[in-house]
């Protein structure tokens, strides 16, 4: 690739300020930055225009760069690929849309690069207020190299295929995810077999597995439950540890001691991103616990991918019985208990030891939670080997986009190179 020329983003591109006009029928997708993960959307539903924030200001078009002002370098970006018919986004976002000079995927391509985040980040960190924060006018100044658009084209169609197979493993994670939250629902919420099964109705399940579920349902202290099974608390199905979080100088960039998560913003999809070790953890949580948010918002839910040490905003569960699976998935129907400690108390949501562990639950027959266990697993163990694909494409994009821009790599080269991985 030949050179391009440095300019400074605020000649190559603006801070948007389209108004929002609101449509006849008051049904609009709005889209907050916790709708926006690493460079998706992952908001999917219509809202009504009267219940919404007051930051529900500015409009999108397609080719628009979605970048949140808060806490920047942490994920909350995306590029609107197509316009969403209605589609209002919060005034925390950036709305940034490119110059003639450049084609605004490419723009959003090196507005994402590690070299960016990092001096976003930076800049945010200097500023003060209650959280990192930036602002268009403080980033202007920062210079990207600008090639020629046939060369800007080229980089994004090599970098668009890996996000490409990114976003589709994301996908099928999503997928994987749903399929069996489904089958817990239907199995332990809504005790579909058990209904069937009373009013003569075949339960669509391998005999096997049909025959573990009773045919009748009676009351109990959480409202009806399938006769034979009980009612106790979460720490009778579980382990569980409070987090606790360590002096702030056993804190390292450096990979010293064992990876660190203080609280639900570490969190992904599935895994915690790992931005922090500590030299001297207090509690840990072994690979492929549960890590449960404590602190607002109550209820977020990951898993260890390693063994980690824990803050004071996460708790980790392991099943008694090593039955993983069914304890996460138990754990994802307890939003309506949880829901409670979100919204008394103080400003901050929040849950002891105590309340977690006394969380009511059904206990249901071992046998059936090994069943749906032996289905689910494979499915998590899936979305685990594709989680860590998403990590190395990741890598890769992050490694190949200045070689790139700087001509250090060429595009041939970079084709050839993908075109081996299969990508």
């Amino acid at each position: 690739m030949s050179g391009g020329v440095m300019l400074p983003l605020g000649e190559i591109c603006r801070n948007a300020s389209r108004r929002f006009a609101p449509p006849e029928d008051g049904k609009v997708w709005f889209i907050n930055t916790g709708d926006v993960e690493g460079g998706r959307f992952t908001h999917n539903d219509l809202s009504d225009w009267e219940g919404l924030p007051g930051q529900a200001k500015k409009a999108v078009v397609e080719g628009d760069i979605l970048y949140s002002e808060i806490r920047p370098g942490n994920g909350r970006y995306a590029f609107v690929d197509q316009q969403y018919p209605n589609a209002v986004v919060s005034t925390k976002f950036m709305v940034i849309e490119a110059s003639e000079s450049i084609l605004p995927k490419y723009l959003y391509h090196v507005i994402t690069s590690p070299e960016l985040q990092n001096a976003m980040k930076l800049i945010a960190e200097s500023r003060s207020g209650t959280f990192p924060q930036i602002t268009f006018d403080s980033i202007a100044h920062l210079e990207l190299m600008v090639p020629s658009k046939p060369e800007q084209l080229a980089v994004s169609s090599l970098l668009d295929a890996i996000e490409g197979r990114i976003r589709n493993n994301q996908k099928m994670n999503q997928t994987l995810e749903e399929i069996a939250k489904a089958i817990f629902k239907s199995w332990f919420v809504d005790f579909d077999p058990v209904r069937a099964k009373a009013e003569g109705r075949p339960t669509g399940l391998p005999p096997e597995i049909s025959d573990l579920f009773p045919d009748e349902l009676v009351d109990s202290e959480i409202g009806e439950i399938p006769k034979g099974w009980d009612v106790g608390a979460l720490s009778d199905v579980a382990d569980i540890t409070m987090g606790q979080s360590p002096p702030g100088d056993t804190y390292n960039d450096d990979g010293v001691g064992l990876p660190f998560y203080q609280g639900s913003t570490d969190f992904g999809f599935r895994f915690p991103s790992l931005r922090k070790y500590c030299s001297e953890p207090k509690r840990l949580a072994d690979a492929d616990d549960v890590l449960i948010s404590v602190r607002a918002p109550v209820g977020d839910l990951n898993r260890a991918k390693d063994d980690c040490c824990i803050g004071r905003g996460l708790a980790s569960l392991r099943a008694k019985n090593s039955l993983q699976t069914w304890v996460f998935y138990r754990c994802k129907f307890l939003s309506q208990q949880l829901e409670t400690f979100n919204s008394e108390g103080t400003v901050f949501g929040s849950i002891n030891g105590k309340d977690l562990k006394g969380l009511p639950t059904i206990l249901a027959p071992e046998l059936l939670c090994k069943a749906f266990d032996e289905i689910a697993k494979p499915m998590d163990d899936a979305v685990r080997n594709r989680t860590l694909e998403i990590e190395v494409l990741s890598e890769l994009r992050d490694t190949l986009l200045p070689k790139l821009i700087s001509g250090e790599l060429r595009i041939p080269d970079a084709e050839k190179f993908l075109e081996e991985a299969g990508i």
